[in-house]
């Protein structure tokens, strides 16, 4: 194709005769690099930040419909005798929920408390059966725990109370002697007393029941 043929494209300047190259865009120093570098993390902080804000404002929304379905909750009511109950099996007609990750071999009962109205005393017998106690707070966690190696002359006794009932009654103690019982503060005035006995053979799982619904929780004097 010729030089003087009009349908033919035109060079670029870097291939035009006596046309010097483009130069190469010079490189940024430091500071620009710097910068750069503090407003790419200053807007990924930004958007972080918002996240988690709306995150946040949806957890608290949505508080007041969890509160209603947290274990706490649903077995507020057992105990109300003044003893555990055990938890009924999944497709009871009592409404109540089954135990999750429930163990098969073992009796789970459980005693709900209020604290509102004063502390509340756990005694507990135990026998040939393994047994622990847990106290979960309302909205979940573990508060304390305890089986039966730590019982005395056969028996497991706790007091189960808030910060400011604890401070009451280590007011009230005699001056110069140390109290013996056992005392749990609880940091939510609202929980579940958790009971399981281990069944270890078929024909143990009513004896550990009697265990296990022998346990008594009522308000301490």
């Amino acid at each position: 194709m010729s030089a003087l043929d009009p349908t033919a494209a035109p060079l670029p300047d870097e291939a035009r005769p006596g046309k010097a190259p483009r130069p190469a865009p010079a490189p940024r120093s430091w500071p620009e690099r710097l910068r750069s570098a503090a407003m790419r993390l200053a807007l990924t902080t930004l958007a972080g930040l918002m996240l988690a804000a709306i995150v946040h404002i949806v957890t608290i929304l949505l508080i007041p419909v969890l509160s209603q379905r947290d274990a706490a909750h649903a077995y507020r009511n057992l105990g109300s005798e003044g003893h555990v109950e055990i938890v009924p099996p999944a497709g009871n007609a009592s409404g109540l929920p089954p135990l999750q990750e429930a163990d098969p071999n073992a009796v789970t009962a459980i005693c709900g408390y209020d604290l509102s109205a004063g502390p509340m005393r756990v005694v507990a017998h135990i026998g040939t059966l393994p047994l622990g106690l847990t106290l979960h707070r309302q909205g979940g966690g573990v508060i304390y725990a305890i089986t039966d190696r730590a019982a005395i002359r056969g028996v497991l006794e706790f007091l189960v109370m808030t910060e400011a009932q604890y401070d009451e009654r280590v007011a009230n103690d005699e001056e110069g002697e140390t109290s013996r019982e056992l005392r749990v503060v609880s940091d939510t005035a609202q929980g579940l007393i958790v009971a399981r006995v281990l069944a270890k053979r078929p024909s143990d799982r009513a004896d550990a029941e009697a265990l296990a619904t022998g346990i008594q929780c009522g308000m301490a004097n």
